[in-house]
């Protein structure tokens, strides 16, 4: 079992992720800590205690930044919604948040588990930067960093080169992949694969349980949004994939590389990937994914979130069309 902090910025798949990593049991989640990205921090808070009351299981919430390190804030509710989670204006969690700030809570449980935590970033790396920028030394018993965000590859989705997450705090994601913690970068070049297609969406909703309404609800907006900006049938859902990541490490293929990330200009937020050694004398600081499973991702996520329709969803998965992309 890993330990694992998470941090999030709920957000429609964030929310996914944490229930998805919630219902996993090879994770023992610490923590949630929350950041500023999708939703400004104050929502977000709500939403991951909207995602965990979800998912019917136990875990505190920790909220952090507001603002990014340097950059002005820009939020994505264009991408997800008003209130972060596609406009349902859910009622109140009945949960709370804890009174530790985000990065004390990283501290203390880096400092108290050295060298056992990996945190799972799924969104700006403000809080992360920031607890490195605190106590370097305590960070540097992170065991590692999984990350979602960035692209080696494959195009931006804010700017013609920058994914969201280092769009929104470029200099946070300098840091970070200058920290020398070791850093998994699961980028657009794999989750761009990982479609939740009007086929798949069907299937959850047929199985009417509150879990499956809520996801079905979320995503409708995820859904409207992907068809008007891009054409695609379904929509993307990012971050669940680094969950699965960590669950089966074979659901992806990586590449070591050096990683920087451009903090002016035109390509600010562009994770510069370095495959040929022609940076830092050849070293690298990233294991990059670069080919995935798509298949076997949905079949991981769907079985853990909706353990007793077990025959339904395989059934459904089974009549599914793959698309090309990717690995099948």
């Amino acid at each position: 079992m890993e330990r694992i902090i998470m941090d999030v910025d709920p957000g429609i798949d964030d929310s996914l992720a944490i229930i998805f990593a919630l219902f996993s049991p090879e994770l023992m989640i610490e923590g949630l800590t929350v950041v500023s990205g999708n939703i400004e921090v104050e929502q977000a808070t709500i939403n991951a205690l909207k995602a965990v009351e979800m998912s019917g299981k136990e875990v505190k919430v920790y909220k952090g930044e507001a603002l990014p390190l340097e950059k002005n804030y820009i939020d994505a509710t264009d991408t997800h919604g008003e209130d972060g989670i596609g406009g349902n204006f859910f009622t109140k969690p009945n949960l709370n948040y804890e009174s530790k700030h985000a990065i004390d809570f990283i501290l203390s449980k880096i400092s108290t588990h050295p060298n056992e935590i990996t945190i799972l970033a799924l969104g700006p790396l403000t809080n992360i930067a920031k607890a490195i920028q605190k106590d370097p030394e305590t960070m540097r018993k992170v065991k590692r960093i999984v990350l979602m965000g960035g692209s080696a590859l494959f195009h931006g989705n804010c700017s013609p080169v920058a994914e969201y997450n280092f769009w929104v705090d470029p200099h946070a994601a300098k840091i970070v992949f200058a920290s020398e913690i070791e850093i998994m970068m699961v980028g657009l070049d794999v989750t761009h694969h990982i479609i939740f297609t009007p086929h798949l969406r069907e299937i959850v909703r047929q199985l009417k349980t509150p879990l499956s309404n809520y996801i079905y609800d979320i995503t409708q907006f995820y859904v409207d949004f992907h068809w008007k900006q891009e054409r695609t049938i379904g929509c993307v859902i990012n971050d669940p994939l680094a969950v699965g990541v960590l669950i089966d490490p074979d659901l992806v293929q990586t590449v070591p590389a050096f990683v920087d990330i451009e903090t002016d200009g035109i390509a600010i937020g562009q994770s510069v990937v370095d495959f040929y050694g022609k940076r830092n004398h050849g070293k690298c600081n990233t294991q990059v994914c670069m080919q995935v499973n798509p298949k076997a991702f949905f079949q991981l996520f769907l079985h853990r979130l909706f353990p007793d329709f077990q025959k339904q969803l395989e059934i459904g998965i089974h009549k599914h069309h793959w698309a090309e992309g990717g690995r099948k």
